[in-house]
């Protein structure tokens, strides 16, 4: 009955005490103040399943659990020590840190790999244009294509410029007979743009509007406008439609400014005005000077110099064009000398001179100096002008 009260008894600390082993005062199921040596141990059946399976004492030397990420994780830099093979160099340490072995690579190489093992590799940097720029770029380096295919920029997913030849760009005209539109080989840099019309702009800051551009129109006009002194504009180019083209020049913004034609002397160096064009402000009237050496004309028309106009001796029927200016009548037979409608030419102007006093000269209808109208001409000048009516004698 004794020994039933006892073994009774001891149950309670089997199973809820804690057991010490040369400590009076446990902490733990099991406190050993001393060293623990485990026999007869049980190896892990994987070395995956075995890889974290780590024990380790904290700071008051309690046994516990903890992976391996965590105790490399935790450990100051540059103290872990590694044992490295070919793929890896230097032992971990802050003089000599853990890193990829060269594996061959050279300079502006990278290591990529091939499915085995890590092997060297040009970088992009190193044949391939960036979109941060390169500073690796060579003479030898380009931007475009090795076969015959357009090389084409983009914005906007629209085509804004190609290079090519003119063929592979479909601009090659093999019906035409003007250069360089039948040259299929001819290099082309083609400008392209949106709604059958394109431009190509230029930088001004000096310009307060009228920014320089070179442009087309809806039309399949050409022109170039830009910037003048500032706050004025010049536009040079073709204009029309329907098969009536025009080529235009325009320079103003208040009509004064003058269309100056000029030639560049090498030797001695300098510009020779020969001809100046020039308004007189908003309105219709213009001047033109020859050798006006910058000042401007003092009539419609200013020639500072000759003027040279046709003349031409006659002695049989001759009718009167805009080719012709002076004409000498030595006729010694009759003859006829028409001249053209008055209304067809206002303002144009004849001089009619017979040298001879034989045979007599028959004209078209002109009014003579005293008012009446004639149609022949005696020895003596006559001088023509068309008042959009009549042919009057001005002499």
């Amino acid at each position: 009955m004794k020994i039933k009260l006892l073994i009774f008894n001891l149950l309670p600390l089997v199973f809820y005490a804690q057991v010490g082993i040369n400590t009076t005062a446990p902490t733990q199921t099991l406190d050993v103040n001393g060293s623990l040596r485990v026999r007869g141990i049980t190896q892990v059946g994987s070395a995956a399943a075995a890889k974290d399976s780590i024990m380790a004492f904290d700071s008051d030397g309690v046994v516990k659990y903890i992976s391996a990420n965590s105790i490399a994780s935790s450990a100051d830099p540059g103290s872990v020590k590694v044992a490295t093979n070919s793929t890896l160099s230097g032992d971990g340490s802050t003089s000599n840190p853990l890193r990829i072995a060269q594996q061959g690579a050279s300079a502006n190489q990278v290591l990529t790999w091939n499915g085995t093992s890590w092997i060297p590799a040009n970088q992009a940097g190193a044949s391939n244009w960036l979109l941060t720029g390169n500073s690796n770029a060579t003479s030898s380096n380009f931007l475009g294509t090795i076969n015959d295919v357009p090389m084409s920029i983009k914005s906007n997913n629209t085509t804004m410029l190609e290079f090519g030849r003119r063929e592979t760009l479909g601009l090659y005209e093999s019906t035409s007979t003007l250069a360089p539109y039948n040259q299929k080989d001819a290099s082309v840099s083609y400008v392209r743009g949106s709604n059958g019309i394109s431009a190509l702009q230029f930088e001004a800051g000096g310009a307060s509007f009228y920014k320089p551009i070179v442009f087309t129109d809806t039309s399949g006009n050409f022109l170039m406008r830009g910037s003048s002194a500032g706050t004025d504009f010049f536009e040079l180019g073709s204009t029309g439609t329907n098969d009536n083209g025009q080529l235009l020049f325009t320079i103003g913004d208040d009509g004064n400014e003058p269309m100056i034609f000029r030639k560049y002397n090498y030797s001695p160096v300098a510009y020779v005005e020969m001809m100046r064009l020039q308004g007189t402000g908003l309105d219709s009237n213009v001047r033109a000077g020859i050798n006006m050496n910058g000042t401007t004309a003092n009539s419609t028309l200013q020639v500072n110099g000759s003027v040279s106009q046709s003349i031409a001796t006659i002695s049989a029927n001759t009718t009167l064009d805009e080719t012709q200016f002076t004409v000498i009548c030595n006729n010694s037979s009759n003859i006829t000398v028409s001249l053209p409608n008055a209304s067809d030419c206002p303002g144009r102007m004849y001089i009619l001179k017979k040298n001879t006093s034989s045979g007599t000269v028959s004209v078209s209808s002109f009014i003579n100096s005293l008012g009446t109208s004639v149609t022949s001409i005696t020895t003596g000048v006559y001088q023509l002008q068309s008042d959009g009516t009549n042919w009057q004698q001005i002499n």
